[in-house]
C-alpha cells in the first residue's frame, strides 16, 4: 500500500508534541462532550416525546416509535460512518504530510466523494422503498430517503473536517462539531415535538447535515494554500473506507439481526387467531409494534452503553495525525510512545464511564419512562462489551494511522465473522423478551472482546507491549471491585441513585490516584498543556 512521501519542508516545526496533542485532545474532547450532550438529549428526549399523549395521542407507543428511530438510524449509520470516519482519516493522513500545501489533496478527495457520495446516497434513495419494507416499516420510506441526503452531505463535509484534522487545527474542528451537534439536536427534537414522528426527526437530521456541509465548504475550502495531489490517496481511502464498512457492520450487526428475530418471535405468539383479513391485518400491526418496542428497549440500552465509546472519539481524532506523522518520519520510538500513552489514557477514560453503567445500571434507567425498564437486562452485558469495543476502536485506529489498514481490516473481518456466527447460532433459541435481550448482549461482549485481543496482539508484535501492565491491572481490578460492591446496593430513589452513580465514577478515579496510577510525570504533562501559550 503506497504512502505519501515525507516532506519535512512542508511541515511546521513542532516545539512540543505533548502540548499540541494535549490541547487538541482538550478542545476535541470539549466538542465531543457537547456531542454526547446532544446525543443524550435525543436518546433520552425522543422516548418521552414519542410517548407523549398530548403530541401523539392517547394510544402513543413511545417504545415502538423509538424502536423505528433506532432501526432506521442503525441502517443509516452503517454507511454514514464510512463517510465520516473513512474519508476523514484518509484526508487527515495525507494532509498531515503536507499541512502547508493541502489544496491539491482536498480537491482530489472532494472529487472522489462527489462520485462516491452520489452513487451511495442515490442508491440509498432509490432503494428506500425496498429497504423500508425489508425492515418491516414500509411507512418510513421518506425517512430512508432523508437518510440518503444525509449520506451525501456527510461525504462532502468530512473532506473539509479531515483537512482541519490533518493540519492540527483542532479548535476549528471542534467548532464545527459543536455547531453540527447543536443543529442536529435542535432540529431532530423540534420536528419530533411538532408531531412529525420518525420521518420528521430524520428530516431535521438531513437539514442539519446539508447546512453544516455548506458552511464547511465556505469556511474551510476557500483559503487553502496551493499544493499538489497525493499519490496513493485513493488506495489508502479504499482501505480505510472498506475497513470502516466492516467496522460498522460489527458495530451495528446486533440490531440488524435482532429486528427480524423479534418479528419471528412475536409471530409465534398466540395473541390472535387467524380468521379473516381484518384480524390478520391487526395481527401484523401488533407484531410490528411489539418488535419495534423490543428494538426500542434494546436500542436505548445500546445507546447508553456506547457513551464510553463516544468519549474515545476525541482521542482517535487527535492521535491519528500524530501517529501518522511519526510513521512518515520513521520515528519508531515516538510511535511506540504515542501508542502506549493513547491506550493508557483510553483505558482510564473508558473505565470511569463503563464501571458506572455496570455497577449501577438502574440509576440510568430510572431517568427514563418505565416502559423501557427491561433494558437493564441488556445493559448489564452491553456496558462491558462497549468497554472492549472502545479500546478495540482505538487499537484499530492506531493500526491504520501507522499504515496498517490491511491488518485493521483483517481484525474487523474476523470479529464480524465471529459476531455473525454467534448471533445466528445463539439468538434463535431465545424464549421471551428478557432471554433475547440477554443473549444478544452476551454475544456482543464475546465478539468485541475477541476483536480487542487480536488487535492488541498485532500492535504488540510490531511495537512491543501496547499498554502498561500496571495500568491494565489497576483499571480491571478497581473496576471489578466497584462492580462487585454495586451488587449490594439496595434499590433507592432517583436522586439517591444518581448520587451513587456519580460516587462510583469519582471513586474509580480516586482509587487510581491512591494506587499510584497518576504520578509526577502526568501532573507535569497536564500543567504544560494548561500553561503553554501559542508562540
Amino acid at each position: 500500500m503506497s504512502q505519501p512521501p515525507a516532506d519535512p519542508d512542508a511541515s511546521p516545526s513542532r516545539p512540543d508534541d505533548a502540548a499540541t496533542a494535549g490541547r487538541g485532545f482538550l478542545v476535541i474532547t470539549a466538542a465531543k462532550l457537547w456531542f454526547m450532550v446532544g446525543g443524550v438529549a435525543i436518546n433520552f428526549g425522543l422516548p418521552y416525546i414519542f410517548g407523549s399523549a398530548s403530541l401523539y395521542g392517547d394510544g402513543a407507543d413511545g417504545r415502538a416509535l423509538y424502536g423505528q428511530y433506532i432501526d432506521l438510524n442503525n441502517t443509516l449509520s452503517i454507511l454514514s460512518m464510512v463517510m465520516v470516519t473513512g474519508v476523514m482519516q484518509a484526508v487527515a493522513r495525507f494532509v498531515s504530510a503536507r499541512p502547508g500545501a493541502p489544496r491539491g489533496i482536498v480537491h482530489q478527495a472532494r472529487n472522489m466523494m462527489l462520485v462516491v457520495g452520489t452513487l451511495v446516497a442515490g442508491g440509498f434513495i432509490l432503494l428506500a422503498p425496498s429497504i423500508a419494507a425489508a425492515r418491516n416499516n414500509p411507512e418510513l420510506v421518506n425517512g430512508y430517503r432523508a437518510a440518503g441526503v444525509i449520506l451525501f452531505a456527510y461525504g462532502i463535509y468530512t473532506v473539509f473536517i479531515g483537512t482541519l484534522n490533518g493540519r492540527k487545527q483542532f479548535f476549528r474542528q471542534a467548532l464545527f462539531d459543536i455547531g453540527f451537534t447543536t443543529l442536529k439536536a435542535s432540529l431532530v427534537l423540534g420536528l419530533a415535538v411538532a408531531g412529525l414522528g420518525v420521518i420528521g426527526a430524520f428530516g431535521g437530521f438531513a437539514t442539519a447535515a446539508v447546512i453544516i456541509m455548506a458552511v464547511a465548504i465556505w469556511r474551510v475550502g476557500r483559503d487553502l494554500p496551493e499544493g499538489p495531489r497525493a499519490d496513493g490517496l485513493y488506495r489508502f481511502a479504499a482501505w480505510v473506507m472498506g475497513y470502516t464498512l466492516v467496522f460498522n457492520f460489527i458495530f451495528k450487526l446486533d440490531v440488524v439481526m435482532l429486528k427480524p428475530l423479534a418479528v419471528d418471535m412475536y409471530q409465534g405468539a398466540e395473541w390472535l387467531l387467524g380468521g379473516g383479513l381484518l384480524l390478520e391485518w391487526i395481527r401484523e400491526r401488533a407484531v410490528e409494534v411489539s418488535a419495534d418496542g423490543l428494538v426500542g428497549t434494546y436500542g436505548l440500552a445500546l445507546n447508553i452503553s456506547r457513551v464510553p465509546w463516544q468519549a474515545t472519539i476525541a482521542i482517535t481524532f487527535v492521535v491519528f495525525p500524530m501517529v501518522s506523522e511519526a510513521t512518515f518520519a520513521q520515528d519508531r520510538e515516538r510511535t511506540r510512545l504515542y501508542i502506549r500513552q493513547t491506550l493508557r489514557y483510553s483505558m482510564i477514560l473508558v473505565g470511569a464511564a463503563a464501571v458506572v453503567l455496570v455497577a449501577v445500571p438502574e440509576a440510568v434507567f430510572g431517568l427514563l419512562p418505565k416502559s423501557f425498564a427491561d433494558g437493564v437486562v441488556a445493559l448489564a452485558w452491553l456496558a462491558p462489551a462497549y468497554f472492549c469495543f472502545s479500546l478495540f476502536n482505538v487499537v484499530n485506529t492506531l493500526l491504520m494511522s501507522a499504515g496498517r489498514a490491511d491488518q485493521a481490516m483483517l481484525v474487523g473481518l474476523a470479529t464480524i465473522a465471529l459476531a455473525a456466527a454467534l448471533y445466528t447460532l445463539v439468538l434463535p433459541g431465545a424464549v421471551g423478551l428478557h432471554d433475547l435481550l440477554q443473549r444478544t448482549g452476551i454475544c456482543t461482549l464475546a465478539a468485541f472482546a475477541f476483536g480487542l485481543l487480536v488487535g492488541l496482539a498485532l500492535l504488540w508484535r510490531r511495537y512491543g507491549p501496547p499498554a502498561p501492565l500496571s495500568t491494565t491491572l489497576r483499571v480491571l481490578g478497581i473496576g471489578g471491585a466497584l462492580v462487585a460492591a454495586g451488587l449490594f446496593i439496595p434499590p433507592m430513589g432517583r436522586v439517591a441513585s444518581l448520587g451513587v452513580a456519580a460516587a462510583v465514577g469519582v471513586g474509580f478515579l480516586a482509587l487510581l490516584v491512591v494506587t499510584g496510577e497518576f504520578g509526577a510525570e502526568d501532573k507535569a504533562r497536564l500543567m504544560r498543556i494548561i500553561r503553554r501559550r501559542r508562540g
